[in-house]
């Protein structure tokens, strides 16, 4: 009698295989998208390299459903006032939608987005291949969660790192006069892959790679000055997010995981001063400095280091247009605990889209194995781990970075309560503020200590 339970059980096991297996091997995006072929479905992202590569990708997806879709690109921050506004308004125009992990506690909370598994439930709907597992969990949970829930999906997963130049770094007079300076090896050696230790040698670095117009770098004279670094104080996102890679690297926090404002830790205080000092080996534009001129200064030259990200790194490797830089960046984890926030945004299908199952359609094909392994070349950072550990990125520094990240347990998940996206306006600006000068380092963490607990009342 034994025996027979067991024969039927797995008799019973491999009926439900195969079902599963023909289920799995019926399910075309075809005939998923057959319904819904003829709308026209609106799509908005930052205009970066994964966004324009979609924007190419999106013929495909038009040739393969009947659907006709319309990628439009933005800056980051345009594109958040834009859909939030549409929301609050009720007056939705876009099918899907990148969110920045700032604003998905709002998005969540005040039902602008859809749940992800009303789709990802409906087997018509869903690729059976397809899996919320698919990706790395803490780029999940930062950018696609809320309290447990996806509201959507990653749209790609970019955990900030740092860059330098190589070629400079290699030579050996730079290093002998470092040495000479500092009392120890300069951290960097040429080599591609660099590790900093400490944020006081980023400093001593910092201020030995600055130098005037006209004096010489690895022997050649230089026409413009070279910077050591960039201090970035617009009121700009990009202010919020050098001094938060500098915070969770010193081992401090924003908001504790039961919602407690940490800003008023010494490592707080201690990551502004520090941000603050570097405006001595920065261009002299700070305040009005933003990734994008981050990114123009280290590809025309002018910068020995930087803060990086994956989705523009890419871009400073194009001889063409960065020959500068492209073939000589170094890249390193930031110094300290290598802590580092597990960034990226998310993909959202707001409540009130004209056209959701379509919408949802395009972005579970643009989450797909296939579609994320060929969209690499073209600039993409994928979230899925599967493409993350494909051998043929082995020599893309922004992808061996993510991989290093992830492996060594550096990603750091910041909580999202819904008075993030309030948070997130207090800090760049103070922070913006105590970069113009306007006031001291101590004012600008008290200010934004007790803003942000107003804020979460």
């Amino acid at each position: 009698m034994g025996r027979f339970k067991i024969v039927r059980t797995l008799a019973i096991a491999a009926l439900i295989a195969l079902a599963a297996s023909a289920n799995a091997a019926a399910w075309t995006l075809k005939e998923a998208a057959a319904p819904y072929a003829g709308q026209s479905i609106r799509v908005i992202c930052d205009g970066y390299s994964p966004c324009l590569a979609y924007q190419e990708l999106a013929k495909e997806f038009e040739a393969e459903t009947g659907i006709k879709v319309s990628v439009e690109v933005a800056d980051l921050l345009q594109v958040q006032q834009q859909i939030l506004t549409d929301a609050l308004t009720g007056t939705q125009i876009y099918d899907a939608v990148q969110i920045i992990s700032w604003s998905v506690g709002v998005w969540a909370a005040q039902g602008f987005a859809t749940p992800i598994a009303k789709f990802m439930d409906d087997p018509a709907l869903r690729d059976p291949g397809f899996s919320a597992d698919d990706f790395v969990p803490e780029s999940r949970m930062v950018t696609a969660e809320y309290e447990g829930t996806m509201i959507g999906l990653p749209y790609h997963y970019l955990p900030p790192y740092a860059i330098y130049r190589k070629d400079i770094a290699g030579d050996p007079a730079e290093r002998d006069a470092f040495k000479a300076k500092y009392g120890y090896d300069l951290p960097m050696t040429g080599e591609k892959y660099a590790t900093v230790d400490t944020w006081e040698q980023w400093r001593d670095i910092a201020e030995f790679f600055t130098r005037p117009a006209g004096a010489s770098v690895a022997g050649v004279a230089r026409e413009q000055p070279l910077y050591g670094t960039t201090a970035a104080f617009k009121r700009h996102l990009t202010v919020l997010y050098d001094y938060e890679r500098i915070l969770y690297a010193m081992g401090g926090e924003i908001l504790g995981a039961d919602g407690s404002v940490k800003l008023g830790s010494p490592e707080a205080l201690q990551a502004l001063q520090y941000m603050l000092d570097w405006r001595q080996f920065s261009p002299p534009s700070y305040q009005e400095y933003t990734w994008d001129q981050q990114y123009t200064d280290f590809c025309a030259g002018n910068l020995f280091s930087t803060f990086s990200w994956g989705d523009t790194t890419p871009f400073l490797e194009i001889a063409a247009d960065c020959p500068a830089s492209a073939g000589n960046i170094g890249y390193f984890a930031h110094p300290g605990t290598h802590k580092t926030i597990a960034e990226g945004q998310g993909w959202a299908i707001p409540s009130k889209a004209p056209n959701p199952e379509a919408g949802y359609l395009f972005i579970q094909w643009l989450s797909s194995r296939d579609v994320q392994a060929r969209c690499q070349p073209m600039g993409c950072v994928t979230p899925r781990i599967d493409v993350l550990r494909m051998t043929e990125w082995n020599d893309y520094g922004n992808l061996v970075m993510h991989r290093q990240i992830m492996d060594n347990g550096w990603l750091y998940v910041r909580p999202h309560p819904p008075s993030l996206l309030a948070i997130q306006e207090i800090m760049m600006e103070e922070l913006s503020a105590a970069g113009a000068d306007q006031q001291d380092a101590q004012t600008t963490i008290d200010n934004m200590v007790r803003r942000i607990a107003e804020a979460m009342q």
